[in-house]
């Protein structure tokens, strides 16, 4: 039978300002938990039975013991340095830091799939399950990961311990995103090539009209299928950024002219500071980001809304924004940069977010983030290396 699928409603609470409980084992206590686990052939059999990652818990939720493919996907070399962290720390989760005591006491571990299940297994003693979507930060480079959790109880020597399987469903969701936004887009493009076609061939409009129609929407379609190509090569590290010398100001140029006849009434221009300089980036690429953070906005505001986006030097490095009087929830907030999270209002632009921050940053070497409040509005920016 599967697991009971986990969510925030659903588990009992937790007191405090924590979300899930901070306290951690001893050093003592770590080693003596590790000895004991090593030593009981049921969990060598268990683990070597397990053809993903594995893991056994503490009560404290710290890694006593895991298999080799988990092991092996650690950035630490040293296998001292895995026995008594948890899992977002060991694996280098975003969210680890802005927890008080970190990997499950931060805001975002309350839509955490993996914690949800194993803290109903501590608290009921069951098997339980959840997707988990990770943002990772390893070795410099920012990568979204997705794991289909598992959590079962698990007794030897007469302690309570925790089985956490993690099985990798990173290309389901890839595949997924894909088919419900990307052939979804493209499928629209086809759609209005069809209808032009046919107007053509009733000769129903000006063959000049129609012809500069038809090559607006290949050159969309053009773009949507390289935006998806690159994203494909830059989460294998296959991209370069192709840089040049370019201003802040043709950069700003090229997303009005892109964004087209929306652009004049629904986004504002700030006007450039006396200290902007020259810059050394990808203008395509840079170009692609905030035209997708302009979008995000104009799905956000409310009718008659506007936009503004601009360009400053903070700590003199070149930052560009796009700004809107909407406001992200906390429970978008915390997801907003995974690759397969989206909500119904940004369909069809669901890797909007993610398409930012993975280009921004591990194609132009910049840092993508946001700020938001109800006083403020939100803010998307990206800050060039």
């Amino acid at each position: 039978m599967g697991g009971e699928h986990m969510t925030p409603e659903r588990l009992p609470s937790v007191g405090g300002s924590f979300f899930a409980p901070p306290g951690r084992a001893s050093a003592t206590d770590l080693r003596d938990q590790s000895q004991l686990c090593l030593a009981d052939p049921l969990v060598h059999a268990v683990m070597a039975a397990v053809d993903s990652y594995a893991a056994v818990l503490n009560a404290q939720r710290q890694i006593i013991a895991a298999n080799p493919s988990f092991l092996a996907a650690l950035t630490q070399d040293d296998p001292t340095i895995r026995i008594g962290r948890r899992l977002g720390e060991a694996l280098g989760c975003v969210h680890v830091s802005a927890g008080p005591e970190g990997c499950g006491t931060s805001r975002a571990c309350r839509r955490c799939g993996q914690l949800l299940a194993v803290l109903a297994t501590q608290a009921e003693g069951r098997m339980a399950e959840g997707e988990c979507l990770l943002s990772l930060q390893r070795e410099g480079r920012w990568e979204a990961r997705e794991f289909m959790a598992r959590a079962m109880p698990l007794r030897v020597a007469g302690q309570a311990w925790t089985l956490l399987t993690l099985r990798d469903i990173s290309a389901e969701k890839r595949r997924d995103t894909l088919e419900r936004i990307f052939l979804h887009d493209l499928m629209n493009s086809l759609q209005g090539l069809q209808e032009w076609m046919e107007v053509l061939q009733g000769a129903g409009a000006s063959a000049t009209a129609i012809a500069e129609k038809l090559l607006e929407l290949t050159r969309s379609l053009t773009a949507e299928v390289e935006a998806q190509r690159r994203m494909l090569h830059a989460e294998c590290g296959d991209v370069a950024a192709e840089l040049c010398t370019v201003s802040p100001e043709h950069i700003l140029d090229t997303v009005f002219q892109a964004l087209g006849a929306e652009a004049h009434t629904r986004l504002v221009r700030l006007p450039l500071p006396p200290e902007a300089t020259l810059l050394q980036t990808d203008p395509v690429l840079l170009a692609r980001i905030l035209g997708n953070m302009v979008h995000n906005a104009f799905e956000a505001m409310p009718s008659g809304g506007q936009a503004r986006i601009g360009y400053e030097l903070r700590s003199d490095r070149p930052v560009f924004f796009v700004h809107n009087p909407g406001f992200i929830p906390p429970e978008i907030a915390d997801q907003v940069f995974q690759r397969s999270f989206s909500t119904k209002s940004s369909r069809g632009r669901g890797m909007g977010t993610y398409g930012m921050k993975l280009l921004g940053e591990t194609v132009l070497g910049g840092t993508v983030g946001f700020t938001t409040s109800w006083d403020e509005g939100t803010c998307f920016s990206i800050t060039l290396p």
